[in-house]
C-alpha cells in the first residue's frame, strides 16, 4: 500500500466517522416522512373523506340583477 493510498483511506475513514451521525439522522427523517405519507395514503384509500358541504355562492353573472 502506498503512502497516498493510506492517506486516502485515513481521510475516508475520518469523513465517514464525522458525517455518519448526520447521514443517520437524515435517513431516519426521510424514513419517518415516508411512513407518514404512506399511512395517510392508506387512510385516504380506506376511509375517503366526504366532500365538504358548501353553500352555493353565486358566480359573477348570477345573482340579483335589477
Amino acid at each position: 500500500m502506498k503512502l497516498d493510498d493510506a492517506g486516502l483511506l485515513l481521510a475516508l475513514a475520518a469523513a465517514a466517522r464525522a458525517y455518519a451521525p448526520d447521514v443517520r439522522t437524515l435517513m431516519r427523517r426521510l424514513l419517518g416522512a415516508g411512513v407518514r405519507v404512506g399511512a395517510a395514503t392508506l387512510m385516504e384509500r380506506h376511509y375517503p373523506t366526504p366532500p365538504a358541504a358548501r353553500p352555493h355562492v353565486p358566480g359573477l353573472d348570477e345573482g340579483d340583477h335589477q
